[in-house]
């Protein structure tokens, strides 16, 4: 499960655990940070110096990569139940680890293999489909099969998936101004802004998502969802609900992306109010049970019972094989069309691509950001 945690880091920093990075910072060998050598959290009790905490998990690396695997454990969460309904298989090919571990690349510092390029950026786990068949799957350093992983920012993906099929169906309207959801929000910075700015990230809001800055708006939107202590002094919200009307924004929506999670903290904020359910239902419903998943997921949540929208989903390797071979196969899985194709269609035809170009993003040319 590749994972390049920026959000962690921008906590780890903006929380004064870790200085603020002004440069590239040495890394930790592989194999001084292999879990199944830490042995964290191993012992009843563990030793002091093996223990995990919420205080400690993001500031006292390597303690992050213990965490990412057991995050219910730290901080309170919602499940998403897969329901009693059979699993479905992932049908199995030939197996491929010996080539695919064997291929060789160029990487920023010479040439390398597959195997090494795991081992190199700290893999947890790895799982590789083709044409729909599992020809690839290993659990580096004691992670297991059953074993939900923190996804953070895929969970976007997720949830703007779900946006998109409520949208098709009428129950959401992508025209609507997003306080026609959530009147809390009507003099905030998405006052004016419509469903779709919302979820294409164009709506203009004033914040800031450094996360190498300590005094970037993350650091607000971290201790908000609680994802960790706060800092000596804060006076800032305690929950997301608190949070989000506060953001302010000069409402000049549409003109500019900008890759902001607080838009899809408020985008799950609509859903809930649009559907009435909380997030973690409408993903069970309509998502979870229907893929056949092996595992339940889950959500980390707010101290008003919020859900990360925008970052706490943790979920197994195998079940995410499951949502992307979906996707691959435009909605249709396990017997059943569980996403219209015309969603997948309306994501896959991308946004305005000058609004994606005035972010100063030149390095990803021709690209955009939609649902």
């Amino acid at each position: 499960m590749k994972l390049i945690n920026c959000l962690a880091l921008s906590v780890a920093a903006s929380l004064g655990s870790l200085p603020v990075l002004a440069q590239s910072p040495a890394l930790p060998t592989p194999e001084s940070v292999r879990l199944d050598r830490l042995q964290l959290m191993q012992g009843f009790p563990p030793p002091a110096d093996k223990r995990v905490s919420f205080a400690s998990y993001l500031g006292q690396y390597p303690h992050a990569r213990w965490a990412f695997q057991h995050m219910r454990e730290l901080i309170p969460s919602r499940n998403v139940p897969r329901g009693n309904g059979p699993l479905s298989p992932l049908p199995q090919g030939a197996d491929l680890r010996k080539e695919i571990d064997a291929l060789r690349f160029q990487g920023p510092d010479g040439e390398l293999s597959f195997a090494e390029y795991l081992t190199n950026s700290y893999a947890d786990a790895t799982l590789i489909l083709l044409d729909g068949k599992l020809v690839y799957e290993v659990y580096h350093e004691g992670m297991s099969a059953e074993q939900p992983h923190m996804l953070w920012s895929m969970t976007k993906s997720v949830v703007g998936l779900l946006a998109t099929q409520l949208i098709h169906e009428g129950l959401l309207k992508a025209d609507a101004q997003v306080s026609d959801y959530v009147p809390e929000l009507a003099a905030s910075g998405w006052r004016g802004a419509t469903v779709q700015q919302l979820l294409n990230m164009t709506a203009d809001i004033d914040y800031s998502e450094v996360y190498a800055d300590a005094q970037s708006d993350v650091v607000n939107y971290a201790v908000a969802a609680g994802m960790g202590p706060p800092p000596a002094g804060f006076q800032g919200a305690g929950n997301l609900y608190d949070y989000l009307p506060s953001i302010a924004g000069q409402g000049r929506h549409g003109a500019e992306f900008h890759y902001r999670t607080v838009h899809t903290e408020v985008l799950g904020w609509v859903l809930r109010r649009a559907s009435g359910q909380s997030t973690a239902e409408l993903i069970a419903e309509r998502l979870w049970r229907k893929l056949g998943a092996e595992q339940d997921a889950y959500l980390l949540v707010d101290p008003a019972g919020a859900e990360w929208a925008g970052a706490g989903m943790n979920a197994t390797l195998r079940d995410l094989a499951r949502f992307g071979e979906m996707l691959r196969l435009d909605g249709y899985f396990n017997g059943q069309q569980i996403v219209a194709r015309e969603v997948l269609t309306a994501i896959r035809q991308g946004a305005d691509r000058e609004a994606f170009k005035a972010a100063g993003r030149t390095w990803q040319e021709g690209y955009s950001y939609r649902n």
